[in-house]
């Protein structure tokens, strides 16, 4: 995996597949069951870039928490790196506000933006969830701590099918960090893409689903009315975590729209 030196910081990349660059940038959060099926089908058709955000994975150990804005510049930093000029940008829940940013921003790198399950600002709803999920890393211990959000990302019938693997990923939980979770939280409802819609010029789909909890679906609404010639799909469910539990339905939907860019 190759390392991108950006802000100073190391960060680990990694370039993977065939066809016209893809940013896939994505949550934190991943389910029991993984996303090597996913990242399988965008191989197959897109040179997919990957990063560890910084203080993550095999980036360089510094405090989370930092500002959206900051971690979209470390994601212009890896497609630098990596001697990319222009991709297609595919986001899921955090990403999506590193997806924004590029897009106003830096519209000359962006050839297409995919919001799914996307925020715009810390509405009332949304400020109550981050905040419960605070607490509840503080107050939980490790499985509890794993089981909880399991409950809030996934739908009933997705965890009821994949029971086994919940029940083994909550006894392989480790004890989380409640700072970095809060650090990473509060940077998420410090951030408004509100302003940056009109900037945003590049063929956009954003993708919401009707089960979504944690962002839901009138965000990804909200912002396809306000960026110009955005569209907007919704899924039949899937929760939060959509693309883990609608893999083939996200990825028909994402092919067919990329396809035309």
């Amino acid at each position: 995996m190759p390392i991108a030196k950006v802000h100073g910081l190391a960060l680990h990349y990694d370039v993977a597949g065939r066809g016209h660059p893809l940013l896939l940038l994505m949550g934190q959060s991943v389910g029991p069951l993984g996303r090597d099926r996913l990242l399988a089908d965008l191989g197959a058709h897109y040179s997919v870039v990957r990063h560890d955000q910084r203080g993550t994975g095999r980036s360089e150990k510094v405090p989370e928490g930092a500002a959206i804005e900051t971690l979209a510049a470390d994601a212009l930093g890896v497609l630098d790196a990596a001697g990319i000029a222009r991709a297609h940008v595919l986001c899921h829940s955090t990403g999506c506000g590193m997806g924004h940013v590029l897009a106003a921003k830096h519209p000359d790198r962006v050839s297409a933006l995919v919001l799914a399950a996307p925020w715009s600002h810390a509405d009332e709803h949304l400020t109550a969830i981050q905040e419960l999920r605070k607490a509840a890393a503080v107050a939980l211990a490790p499985d509890q701590y794993e089981r909880f959000n399991a409950l809030l990302l996934f739908p009933p019938e997705y965890r009821r099918e994949h029971a086994q693997a919940f029940a083994d990923a909550a006894a392989r939980a480790r004890p989380q960090n409640a700072a970095a979770i809060a650090a990473r939280l509060d940077a998420i409802l410090a951030f408004d893409a509100r302003p940056l819609w009109p900037a945003i010029r590049c063929p956009t789909l954003a993708m919401v689903s009707p089960d979504d909890q944690v962002m839901p679906r009138w965000f990804g609404i909200e912002a396809s009315r306000a960026i110009t010639g955005a569209r907007v799909i919704e899924t039949d469910g899937g929760g939060h975590m959509f693309p883990e539990t609608r893999t083939e339905a996200w990825l028909e939907a994402v092919r067919g729209f990329l396809a035309a860019r």
